[in-house]
């Protein structure tokens, strides 16, 4: 009887350090919208009233002072992706 409440105490024990020790962090997903200085030196595809911007692989574009963008890229937007590396920039 004794042995069988000595293993219980130790997987009890075992689980709560294993419980313990897990990162309980949330991690998401990091999203970065053009920067002024982006947004000043490119010049924008205007598409259903806004501009919009190609950054780091994304379209985003500006609704009432916030950042917008789409989970899923429109086909007039993806068309013009390839022209997107012609652009002349002047902050790099």
């Amino acid at each position: 009887m004794n042995r069988s409440i000595s293993s219980l105490v130790a997987c009890t024990v075992v689980s709560l350090v294993a419980v313990a020790a897990y990162p309980t962090e949330a991690k998401a997903q990091v999203v970065y919208y053009p920067p002024a200085e982006y947004v000043a030196s490119y010049t924008p595809y205007y598409w259903n009233g806004h501009p919009h911007y190609f950054y780091r692989n994304h379209w985003y574009y500006r609704d009432h002072g916030a950042w917008r963008g789409y989970d899923h890229e429109p086909g007039f937007l993806w068309d013009h992706r390839g022209e997107w590396g012609g652009h002349y920039h002047h902050w790099r």
